[in-house]
């Protein structure tokens, strides 16, 4: 897995695989990923990083894409935009991004970490993965954001290596 650390020319191409899912990055998700990325872009430091996984075959394009940021409000590091190209779905790039996250946010010394995700009937499938991968389902809030986008709260422990 070729990942590295987003740059300024990266954010169509992940906006492009998130619109991919609009189930899981409905409009109101997709509008908060500028901003966020705006920041880390002008202001590197260990609360907030954004990473894409390169495709193997050219290590040219964009096949995935995971962050973090310091949660000031839960005070843990929450992983956030986890998606990965339709077409590359179910090859493990999921599982070694997200597992690349969690020792970057260990290096940064967190040793839990904290990610939301919109529960609803057509996304069962992210939530088992991410109880597969090791994320405890904490929370489901209901009609969080709006009628039928319900919010799921997981948390893991983190192991630095």
């Amino acid at each position: 897995m070729n990942l590295r650390p987003l740059i300024s020319d990266d954010r169509d191409d992940v906006l492009s695989l998130m619109a991919e899912y609009p189930l899981q990055f409905p409009a109101f998700v997709m509008l908060r990923y500028p901003a966020r990325w705006a920041a880390y872009l002008q202001n590197k430091n260990d609360r907030t990083s954004s990473y894409v996984v390169m495709a193997d075959d050219d290590g040219e394009t964009i096949v995935g894409h995971a962050g973090y940021v310091y949660n000031d409000e839960v005070g843990l590091y929450e992983i956030v935009g986890v998606v990965v190209q339709k077409a590359q779905a179910r090859r493990g790039i999921g599982r070694a991004m997200i597992h690349a996250v969690c020792e970057k946010i260990a290096d940064c010394g967190g040793d839990q970490v904290i990610l939301y995700t919109l529960g609803h009937a057509e996304t069962q499938s992210t939530l088992a993965f991410y109880r597969q991968i090791g994320f405890e389902e904490m929370k489901d809030e209901r009609d969080y954001f709006i009628p039928g986008f319900h919010r799921v709260t997981f948390v893991k422990t983190v192991i630095r290596i």
